[in-house]
């Protein structure tokens, strides 16, 4: 995320050497393309069975519980020991998969287990199941439950259904069926007609199919649960189906405005203001999408339904203020989680036990 609105100061700052069109046009590209490569910015400098030391890429010393995830494995790391300028030395609690060793590059990894599914990252059954929507099938993974309230989880941009990992065993232990979904885009789902990512302006109706096949699997309500850009798909989702049982939201780290978080990208590259405006224009035109309708904050008073919201102090891609602005607007129906150093969506990372405890909270005041 954070790379994708620094790209966007990119669009605006070439935009002046060398035209609004071609440049603009090229570079925009960046904010509204999917991109399914996983990189691996990190080295690992060393590894002696309990301590790994870390090279480079961002947030390594973030306070917390991580992943460590490489091409062909996966560690949990554990609390920070020293930083020296971008050398950061962590304990490694367990190797879970792979070789962990020298020369292994590697990513920080928020989601914890990678790209793993339910039964290989917790030990939960799980199946795989398609969705129909308006663009064709839709896959994804349905946890069992016996509650007639399922939950609906919608990842963030370039993301997959696993970045739900961290939550299902808590809805697990309270009867509530959890279906992760992916949407258009997605690898091994349908691309939208353009191609391009929508930012929540028609990603939400794969989020409407997958409420009508909860419903079709017997569901009599749904809390929709969305990350980052898919905390922009559900508040869409909402404002677009006020007759759905839609019985609350959850919310981490969400993108309730895009201009909030484009603004503050370009303002880190020390673009002006009317040329971020600029970028954000060429945007507008290549998706046709319009980024005051994605602004919930703008539309709050549209909301019917308890929200629970996650918002890191130290997030460097989604402004935290746009979180609180929104509690404050709503505050009959929005409860505020404020976490410290976790970062963009590593809320539950940098705080585990409070952040399960507000899930339980919000989820059993529902007749479930």
């Amino acid at each position: 995320m954070k790379r994708v609105m620094a790209s966007v100061a990119g669009v605006v700052a070439v935009t002046v050497a060398a035209g609004v069109g071609s440049a603009g046009w090229y570079y925009s590209g960046m904010v509204v393309h999917p991109s399914r490569g996983n990189s691996y910015p990190l080295e690992v400098l060393a590894y002696d069975g309990s301590l790994v030391t870390l090279k480079g890429g961002p947030n390594t010393a973030a306070p917390g519980e991580y992943g460590l995830t490489w091409y062909d494995g996966n560690a949990t790391l554990g609390p920070v020991i020293s930083v020296t300028g971008d050398i950061v030395v962590r304990e490694v609690t367990k190797v879970r998969r792979g070789t962990l060793r020298p020369g292994v590059r590697a990513y920080f990894d928020p989601w914890m287990w990678g790209h793993e599914d339910p039964r290989s990252a917790l030990g939960l059954p799980y199946t795989e199941v398609s969705i129909r929507g308006e663009l064709g099938d839709f896959p994804a993974w349905l946890t069992p439950g016996s509650a007639g309230t399922w939950v609906i989880a919608v990842h963030g941009r370039n993301a997959n259904p696993s970045e739900a990992l961290r939550s299902m065993p808590v809805f697990t232990s309270l009867g509530l069926p959890v279906l992760a979904i992916t949407y258009r885009n997605d690898a091994g789902a349908p691309a939208s007609p353009d191609g391009k990512f929508h930012l929540g302006a028609t990603e939400w109706r794969d989020v409407a199919a997958a409420i009508a096949h909860a419903r079709g699997q017997g569901a009599t309500g749904v809390i929709l649960y969305g990350f980052s850009m898919g905390g922009s798909i559900v508040p869409m989702t909402a404002r677009r189906l006020p007759g759905e049982p839609i019985r609350g939201l959850i919310l981490d780290s969400p993108v309730l405005d895009w201009n909030g978080p484009i603004d503050h990208g370009a303002r880190q590259q020390g673009v002006p203001r009317w040329l971020t405006s600029v970028g954000k224009f060429i945007v507008e035109r290549r998706t046709g999408i319009s980024l005051d309708e994605l602004d919930h904050v703008r539309h709050a008073d549209e909301f019917k339904q308890p929200i629970l919201l996650f918002a890191d102090d130290a997030d460097a891609s989604v402004p935290p203020d746009l979180a609180r602005r929104f509690a404050q607007l709503r505050p009959d129906l929005v409860t505020l989680v404020r976490t410290r150093g976790g970062g963009h969506v590593g809320s539950w990372n940098v705080d585990r036990p409070r952040y399960e405890q507000a899930l339980r909270d919000f989820v059993t005041r529902f007749d479930l």
